[in-house]
């Protein structure tokens, strides 16, 4: 893991499924910070492409 640096760009993946979400934040092929969360029963109803805009 990394500190952040204001001023430098950064990368952010995320991805979205019918049950749940996840996202890292890298710089330079260093990851800085990453999050996860499993869907609860009404997220499950949305499309992925708005769970990915989510």
């Amino acid at each position: 893991m990394m500190l952040l640096v204001e001023g430098k760009y950064y990368i952010i993946y995320w991805d979205a499924s019918h049950s749940s979400l996840g996202a890292v934040l890298m710089k330079d092929k260093n990851v800085i910070a990453y999050a996860s969360r499993q869907l609860k029963g009404h997220d499950r109803n949305y499309p992925t492409h708005d769970l990915e805009l989510a």
